[in-house]
């Protein structure tokens, strides 16, 4: 499995500085006891020198309250030997021949001191003769544990100086070879980082050739294989992809080619039968025909085309006829629903043979339903409208309209949803508003606020007898919701 660049990256460069801080750690070990036997040496060092001052400052009280007996050279003496006393360690382990030697400083001191005691016991008693001759003792033994602190001081100085330097050579061999790793792991780290921008460079290098050859016009090179990092292979194989598709697009273009003029037919058989519509309405108005005039003069067209056996003009006109009679027959504000869903078949008939390709019509219906419910005329025939006429501007996919009608509970609900551009929220907002505005809405429209409106009028208690479910890009439905038990306020 191909590693990411980034993984890559954090792994290797982690290596390396772990290396590096691997390595330096040791330095700081080192650094570290050597400054650990320094610091042991001179704090040993400071302890002995302060226990010799201590020896030699009592001898002045001592030598003072010998002499004049006063109180205060006692008081200095016993706080002088009281510090002398607790610079005497509690432990006193034997592990060498420093230690050993040590411990007979602490026995002498110790035995020195119970001798001030008894000096001053001596003295308090005028035995004259008595602490003089323990006075000179104390003196000698004074200067030999002065002179064994010396050499406890110097000895264990030359110990710790031997292990000193076996620290310092050790020291110096791990700074060697801590050298040689830092050296190898920039080596390595450099080597890792030539091979992995080899890996970027060389299939860069071969997707601009590629493009170049794309920009020429000639798609008929080879896909791209090279092994290289993750991030590096997606580039390589959405531009395979990419060149792909443009191929096969292009094929696309030239197959469609060979089409188009079965295209620009069914576009100019569109513009004939919308001819005839304007022509036939046109020929209404100006003459003011009566329905039975238009419907006998279709008839007649229906029979021409059957004997020119032209049959699906025949049932196309058919249809038309049906659609006008239905449109022109319903002057009664509410209708069976068993119309509306006639009038509607008709009109999608209508619509198959005008947009055979690019629109798509469903009709669902609810078998249980009660088809002789009365329902507003003329509601669902003008949303199908609406939408054909703005719902699929500017998009290039197959249009879709689905028409649903079932009941649920007491409820009769009709959905018209197409899969066109939508409308904006503002758009949405007035057209649901209880007003008809025509300055105000866009003729685009109209056909929807004029069902809008109507419904509001005929159902004024019920706030959602119709909804407007849409957003841009998305599509639009209009549900319609009919409470079966509520009576409309004018059922003309």
């Amino acid at each position: 499995m191909k590693k990411s660049l980034q993984s890559q990256l954090f792994l290797n460069v982690g290596a390396s500085l772990l290396i590096i801080v691997v390595s330096m750690s040791f330095i700081l070990f080192i650094s570290w006891r050597i400054q650990k036997i320094v610091d042991t040496q001179f704090r040993n060092e400071r302890f002995f020198q302060e226990l010799q001052d201590e020896i030699e400052e009592i001898r002045t009280p001592f030598l003072d309250y010998l002499s004049s007996r006063s109180s205060k050279a006692l008081a200095s003496l016993l706080i002088k030997e009281q510090t002398l006393r607790s610079m005497i360690p509690d432990d006193q382990r034997i592990y060498d021949s420093v230690n050993l030697s040590v411990r007979e400083v602490y026995h002498l001191l110790e035995a020195y001191l119970d001798m001030i005691d008894i000096a001053i016991q001596e003295k308090r008693g005028s035995a004259i003769s008595e602490y003089t001759q323990l006075y000179e003792t104390m003196e000698n033994m004074n200067q030999y544990i002065l002179s064994l602190i010396d050499k406890i001081s110097l000895k264990g100085f030359r110990e710790q100086l031997a292990g000193y330097e076996r620290v310092i050579n050790v020291s110096r061999q791990l700074q060697f070879w801590n050298l040689l790793v830092i050296i190898f792991a920039f080596i390595w780290a450099i080597s890792w980082m030539m091979y992995s921008l080899n890996k970027i460079t060389e299939p860069m290098h071969l997707l601009s050739k590629t493009a170049e050859e794309l920009s020429k016009g000639n798609f008929n090179v080879e896909d791209i294989h090279i092994e290289a990092v993750a991030e590096v292979s997606r580039v390589v194989e959405t531009f395979n992809r990419m060149k792909n598709d443009i191929s096969q697009y292009i094929a696309e273009i030239q197959q469609q080619k060979t089409i188009e003029q079965e295209y620009l037919n069914e576009k100019l058989r569109n513009l004939k039968m919308e001819q005839l519509l304007k022509r036939m309405e046109l020929y209404t108005m100006q003459a003011q025909m009566n329905p039975h005039f238009l419907f006998n003069t279709i008839n007649t067209g229906v029979q021409l085309a059957i004997v020119e056996e032209a049959n699906k003009t025949a049932e196309f006109m058919e249809h038309l006829a049906d659609f006008f009679r239905h449109n022109i027959r319903e002057r009664k504000l509410f209708v069976p629903l068993r119309h509306e869903v006639e009038g509607l078949r008709s009109y999608f008939y209508i619509l198959n043979i005008r947009f055979p390709r690019s629109l798509n019509l469903n009709l669902d219906i609810q078998d249980a339903i009660d088809h002789d419910y009365q329902v507003p005329a003329m509601i669902l025939q003008p949303l199908v409208e609406n939408s054909v006429i703005h719902a699929f501007k500017g998009i290039e996919r197959k249009g879709s309209i689905i028409v649903r009608i079932w009941q649920d509970k007491t409820y009769l609900r009709c959905s018209v949803k197409d899969n066109g551009v939508g409308m904006p929220p503002e758009i949405i907002e007035s057209l649901m508003q209880h007003s008809f505005r025509t300055s105000e809405i866009s003729s685009k429209v109209m056909g929807l606020e004029n069902i809008i409106q109507r419904l509001y009028f005929f159902y004024p208690d019920n706030k959602e007898i119709i909804e407007i479910r849409s957003a841009p890009g998305q599509g639009t439905e209009v549900l319609i919701n009919i409470n079966m038990e509520e009576e409309p306020c004018i059922t003309l």
